[in-house]
C-alpha cells in the first residue's frame, strides 16, 4: 500500500527518481518549478516520484513517473498511474498526458495497459533536446512517443 505526500522541495533522493524518470537536469528544472509533485511511500519509505504538470487547459501531462529500482516490478509504477488519473478527475482535467522514448518497451506497455494511446511521435526528440546519447535496451534512443488517456466521468442519474 502506498501514501502519497506533496512535495514543494525535493529531497536528494526524490530529486535522484524524478532524474531517474527524465536524466536532463535542465529540463526537469524548467518544469519541476511548475509542477505537482508527489512522492509515494510504502512502509519502508520511497518507493516512487510523480510529477504532473498543466499542458493545456482540460490537460495534465505526466512529466515524470518513476520507481525506487528495488521496488520496481511490484505494481507500484500502476498505482502512481491510477493516483495520476484519480488527480487529474479531481482537479478537472479531462485529458491525462505522458510521453516515453520509443526504446521504453517497459514503460510503454504499462502506458498502454493503463488506457493510453498513441496520439503523437517526435522523431528525434531526444537526440535534440539531451546532450548525451541514451541507449535503452540496446537501442540508442532517437523518437519521443506521445500518449494520451481521456478521462470519462460517470454520468450523473440525470443525464
Amino acid at each position: 500500500m502506498l501514501t502519497y505526500e506533496r512535495v514543494t522541495e525535493p529531497t536528494p533522493e526524490q530529486l535522484k527518481l524524478v532524474l531517474l524518470a527524465d536524466p536532463n537536469q535542465t529540463l526537469v528544472e524548467t518544469y519541476l518549478p511548475q509542477s505537482a509533485v508527489y512522492a509515494a511511500n510504502d512502509v519502508t519509505g520511497l518507493a516512487g516520484i510523480l510529477v504532473v504538470k498543466r499542458f493545456a487547459p482540460r490537460v495534465v501531462e505526466v512529466m515524470a513517473i518513476a520507481v525506487t529500482p528495488a521496488k520496481q516490478r511490484h505494481g507500484y509504477g500502476r498505482a502512481l498511474l491510477t493516483f495520476a488519473y484519480q488527480w487529474a478527475i479531481e482537479h478537472g482535467y479531462r485529458t491525462l498526458r505522458i510521453a516515453t522514448g520509443t526504446t521504453s518497451l517497459t514503460q510503454l506497455y504499462l502506458y498502454q495497459q493503463q488506457g493510453f494511446r498513441v496520439i503523437a511521435v517526435e522523431p528525434d526528440y531526444f537526440t535534440q533536446n539531451y546532450p548525451q546519447t541514451i541507449v535503452e535496451n540496446g537501442l540508442i534512443l532517437r523518437d519521443r512517443l506521445v500518449l494520451e488517456r481521456p478521462i470519462h466521468l460517470p454520468k450523473l442519474p440525470h443525464e
